[in-house]
């Protein structure tokens, strides 16, 4: 009974079900909106269809990629590789092994697709083929007598090596899935950051990990630096400098990398610090904010129960009384203030950088016009393992197909005084090419001579 549950768990149509089956499980959660992945569209539906929702929770179709039936069936998948695994091991080694068993008949052999028959001239004999042979990349057994040889001798060594990858890339996934942390946090030039997790953004919430902790890091950002070139945004540099006293450059393509957390640039906005002081001098109140009004966007901040809207040019203009901005490089940095109070607006006015803007018995000061930057923030321990498990997968793959197996077996006969090579050969794949192969191999060998058929001794 034991031995006929092993031999249906390893056999290829268990296989071809469990991947059926997670092919069914993928295109559900293709289908079905997943908690962890659209939270807003999984909300937004729960309210409308509660009932449904509800009962699909229950079944854990909601979180199908870590629900049971996903973690049964890749669980059997496992097992079934590993008993695959187990049961073609021994003929792996049986394959790579070179008993003296080999050594066979040419004449005789089966299973061989290439035969044929040379003659062979007086400077050639014996140990000069199998010279050549071993020249060739073959590994030899026997003697001009009998002698057998294999070429890519350790290329069934492809098969363990692929499917041992797939537990690389289990493993991988598994700690990258539980490991797994994910932010966003907007940093101000001049800001320190220490890895807190109220620091980063509220929308979207950070994705916390299942096991481990959140990123442990402390750095600060000493300058943010755009890069426009005849007025187009072609780049950013961020520069950080963390705990080690280490200075770090940022830009869209170069992330700082520590504590196996990756801080990916993804958006640039103004942070300036606005004053708000009465006619007489005095501070009100004041703070530096963080807006997001480049390429055109519109923003709002309050200070001591007033309100501005912002709109940013970095190049300001007026032209025919409509402010713009000639290029998007920092030439005239402006902001365009509109204030209101308890929703009626009492005043509005462009502002530089050191400038002022009076209202209603106030002074807005801009007194300084640093940047601010968005990092997208993700913690993967697995990753490595991962990427190791796939180029694994693929150099055996290559290995496999491009270094195939060819074997040959041959002997030198003599017969009225003439000596003949008899020889039988074949290999894993590409028939047709391997004929071609083995032909200019022993013709090379022989010195050019013609091959006869091996009918024809």
């Amino acid at each position: 009974m034991l031995n006929k549950l092993i031999k249906y768990l390893s056999s290829l149509r268990f296989t071809i079900v469990l991947i059926c089956l997670l092919g069914i499980i993928f295109a559900l959660g293709l289908v079905i909106p997943q908690k962890s992945l659209v939270k807003d569209i999984y909300f937004e539906w729960q309210k409308s269809s509660p009932a449904l929702v509800s009962f699909l929770d229950a079944l854990q179709l909601t979180e199908i990629y870590s629900s049971w039936l996903s973690l049964s069936l890749w669980c059997l998948f496992f097992l079934n590789l590993a008993l695959v695994i187990w049961q073609r091991m021994p003929l792996v080694r049986k394959r790579i092994e070179m008993p003296a068993s080999r050594i066979v008949a040419p004449e005789t052999a089966t299973g061989y697709i290439f035969r044929k028959t040379y003659t062979l001239p007086d400077d050639i004999d014996g140990t000069a083929i199998l010279a050549l042979l071993g020249k060739r990349g073959y590994a030899l057994l026997g003697d001009e007598n009998g002698f057998f040889g294999v070429k890519n001798r350790y290329s069934p060594l492809a098969f363990a090596f692929f499917h041992l990858s797939f537990f690389l890339i289990l493993l991988g996934g598994s700690i990258s899935f539980y490991t797994t942390f994910i932010g966003y946090v907007d940093l101000a030039n001049g800001e320190t950051f220490m890895g807190e997790l109220e620091r980063y953004n509220r929308s979207p919430s950070p994705s916390l990990p299942k096991v481990g902790r959140i990123p442990q890091v402390a750095f600060t950002v000493t300058s943010i630096t755009p890069q426009v070139v005849k007025n187009t945004p072609t780049g950013i540099s961020v520069k950080l400098l963390d705990a080690r006293g280490t200075t770090h450059d940022v830009g869209i393509n170069t992330p700082y990398i520590t504590d196996n957390t990756f801080f990916v640039f993804k958006h640039l906005g103004m942070a300036p610090l606005f004053v708000l002081k009465d006619l007489s001098g005095k501070d009100i109140e004041g703070a530096y904010f963080k807006l997001d009004v480049l390429q055109g966007r519109q923003d709002r901040f309050t200070l001591a129960g007033y309100s501005f809207t912002t709109r940013f040019y970095p190049d300001y203009v007026l032209e025919k009384g409509v402010a713009t901005t000639r290029t998007q490089e920092f030439k005239n940095p402006t902001f365009f203030i509109v204030v209101e109070h308890n929703g009626e607006k009492i005043g509005e006015g462009t502002i530089t950088n050191n400038g002022v803007l009076e209202f209603n018995g106030h002074r807005l000061e801009l007194q300084e016009m640093p940047f601010w930057v968005r990092f997208y923030v993700i913690k993967e321990r697995g990753v490595s393992i991962l990427y190791t498990g796939f180029i694994i997968a693929c150099c055996a793959v290559i290995w496999r197909l491009l270094f195939f197996r060819r074997e040959i077996v041959g002997a030198v006969r003599e017969e009225n005084g003439v000596r003949h090579l008899v020889v039988a050969a074949k290999s894993e794949f590409y028939k047709n090419l391997a004929e071609d192969e083995f032909t200019k191999l022993f013709d090379d060998i022989v010195g050019h001579q013609t091959g006869l058929n091996s009918g024809d001794v």
